[in-house]
């Protein structure tokens, strides 16, 4: 049976859940849903742990980023759900906006040549929603989110557009 090792963040007073493997990160929950959502995107059965020392390195890294301290998590993803071709070139589309920067889906739908309605879908089946940064991308006159509310988008654009000097210690 495969092992996951989880832990959890706040962001912004929200509970966040997140998963490694051996690999590296694969999974980061919707803020308040805890880690059984693990289970939406992995039915197969895992050994779950908590164990610090497994789990650290990615707490100091989303740290780091949450204190506006890093534009980069610098950890490996384990990208072990099986999306399809359009999605995983979505995520990586996404993965690649730069920080503080935002892409409308149009744009990506456009970019990539796919429906607006598979970009959207593939936003929603994103295992990583930090990570991979769904946050930047926007709909025009809409704060419409992929797995988190408005407030958590917007929070997160604002964290990411501020000088770091003005940044309050937020966690």
């Amino acid at each position: 049976m495969q092992r996951l090792y989880w832990d959890a963040i706040n962001i912004n007073g929200q509970k966040v859940f997140y998963t490694v493997t051996d690999a590296g990160l694969n999974f980061v929950s919707s803020p308040e849903h805890g880690v059984s959502q693990v289970l939406r995107f992995y039915p197969q059965a895992f050994e779950y742990v908590h164990d610090h020392q497994q789990t650290d390195h990615y707490r100091k890294a989303l740290k780091r980023y949450l204190k506006g301290k890093s534009d980069h998590f610098g950890f490996t993803l384990d990208y072990f759900v099986n999306g399809t071709p359009q999605e995983e070139e979505v995520w990586q589309l996404v993965r690649a906006i730069p920080y503080g920067k935002t892409l409308t889906l149009a744009e990506i739908a456009d970019q990539l040549r796919l429906e607006p309605q598979v970009v959207q879908a593939a936003l929603q089946n994103c295992p990583m929603w930090l990570v991979i940064p769904l946050h930047r991308v926007v709909e025009r006159g809409d704060d419409r989110g992929y797995r988190t509310d408005a407030s958590m988008r917007i929070y997160l654009r604002n964290l990411e557009q501020s000088p770091k000097s003005e940044l309050r210690e937020l966690l």
